[in-house]
């Protein structure tokens, strides 16, 4: 009996576990992707980054949660009173929860997020021993 194995494209084995589907947070049960916000993921020498897009709110309507290595972004707004009457409504973030698994790199005390221009973009510094050392030239005696 052959037994399946995932295919795993030379990217995602440079990044390791920073790609990988946990981390990428895929949706739960009652979410399907058309109603989660997009996310793009960005990792440099020094931090990783999530940025996660929803125009049209506020930076006191979004809950971020760490527990342990996992990051929760939420989202729970009432929009009953809305009098709008759309006659096509595609994209509705009124709710969403979306949940990533953080690499072992990352220094949970040093978080930061900011709410611009519909981006919310969460910054999570790498630890110390994580972060590549510059070269460094040595002269001969």
């Amino acid at each position: 009996m052959k037994t399946l194995k995932k295919y795993e494209s030379p990217f995602e084995t440079l990044l390791g576990n920073w790609l990988n589907d946990e981390f990428i947070g895929l949706p739960t049960r009652e979410h399907s992707l058309k109603t989660l916000p997009a996310v793009n993921l960005i990792e440099n020498n020094n931090n990783f980054s999530i940025e996660l897009a929803a125009p049209g709110y506020d930076k006191k309507d979004f809950k971020i949660e760490l527990d342990n290595y996992q990051l929760s972004v939420s989202l729970e707004k009432n929009t009953e009173n809305n009098s709008i009457n759309y006659s096509k409504k595609e994209f509705d973030y009124s709710s969403f929860s979306r949940s990533f698994k953080l690499p072992k790199s990352s220094d949970l005390n040093k978080i930061n997020a900011a709410y611009q221009n519909g981006i919310l973009n969460i910054s999570i510094a790498k630890k110390k021993e994580a972060i590549p050392l510059p070269v460094k030239s040595i002269k001969i005696a």
